[in-house]
């Protein structure tokens, strides 16, 4: 702490393994290229693909983890020669894809929820709230950390659902939190976009008492909220008490992926609108899924990149929106058929 200019350089491949301190550099380095956190005195060089998924059939993927490549045809063919052995041959799969094409893996196989190009399209200065049905999300986590409330509003006419989310954090460790994150909470309290309760814990009663006012804050009526039991069995008895409908979003693939691929498809298709919201779009970009051997999806925190909170409240919201949009659906090939 003493060394004035003090500098650490840090150089690495990729691993087999996402548990080690490189991820979390890299992911970060990636942030700040984005502009979505603030490190002026780190400089990154990344040799990786843009497109993970395309090491098998792109030569530009294989170059932007190979640059030395262009310039020498030797290398080149070696490269070339490698990754088809790679892909006949999956013992030499993970050696290629991690020394060679700077891809972390591990034993899960697992994938970033959405791109940022395909986010921007979806992002807009404004949504009319008044009026509109809404489902409600909770995300309620451990009493020292982020905790965080979304509504989702769903149009039968245009098929598009519109999204909110805030997150809530204790307001004592808001300087902690912005130096480890590297996000200016102050400013994001001021935007509106997260919200300073309790002091070293989150106040669920300063929660609760935002979701009660959701209806006379923006006009809309609230049909009910869903949400993760952990350490949120307390606030839904209250909300339950206040009148709403609260139900419970089981936390597993069969109770997640129906929704997080209805959130998923609806951003891809650009029928989901979001209002500008940095921190949301942070939580989308931190936010990785675990497929399983069904090639069902869900969101892990674990695996994930940084605090994915208020995209799991979004995703408990449309667990709701999703069951009527299934059933909207089957009414409609009813109709068809008596066509």
């Amino acid at each position: 702490m003493n060394i004035v200019n003090r500098t650490g350089i840090l150089i690495s491949t990729a691993y087999d393994s996402l548990e080690n301190p490189m991820t979390e550099e890299v992911d970060m380095a990636e942030k700040a290229i984005r502009g979505l956190v603030d490190m002026p005195k780190v400089f990154a060089l990344l040799y990786r693909p843009d497109e993970p998924k395309e090491w098998m059939t792109s030569d530009d993927e294989l170059l932007k983890a190979n640059p030395i490549a262009t310039e020498v045809k030797e290398t080149y063919d070696f490269l070339i020669e490698y990754r088809s052995n790679a892909i006949m041959a999956p013992e030499r799969r993970k050696n290629f894809l991690t020394k060679h094409m700077n891809i972390f893996v591990n034993g899960d196989e697992e994938e970033s929820y959405i791109k940022e190009s395909d986010l921007d399209e979806c992002e807009v200065d404004e949504i009319q709230w008044q009026g509109r049905d809404v489902y409600v999300g909770l995300d309620l986590a451990q009493t020292n950390d982020n905790t965080a409330v979304a509504m989702t509003s769903y149009d039968p006419n245009t098929r598009k659902i519109y999204g909110k989310a805030w997150a809530f954090y204790p307001k004592g460790l808001q300087t902690a939190k912005s130096q480890v994150e590297k996000l200016d909470y102050a400013s994001m309290s001021e935007k509106g976009w997260a919200f300073p309760v309790g002091n070293k814990i989150i106040d669920y009663a300063a929660v609760e008492k935002f979701v009660m006012e959701l209806e006379s804050t923006y006009g809309v009526h609230v049909k009910g909220i869903g949400y993760d039991k952990w350490n949120a069995v307390s606030t839904a008895a209250k909300l339950s008490d206040a009148g709403y409908e609260a139900v419970e979003i089981v936390q597993n693939t069969a109770g997640l992926y129906p929704a997080t691929k209805l959130l998923r498809e609806k951003i891809l298709n650009g029928e989901f609108e979001y209002e500008t919201n940095k921190l949301m779009k942070l939580n989308f970009l931190n936010a990785k899924v675990v497929l399983d051997n069904n090639l069902s999806y869900y969101l892990n925190k674990k695996k994930s990149s940084g605090k994915i909170d208020m995209v799991a409240a979004m995703v408990d919201s449309l667990a709701l929106w999703e069951t009527e949009i299934v059933d909207e659906g089957r009414d409609m090939g009813r109709m068809a058929i008596l066509i």
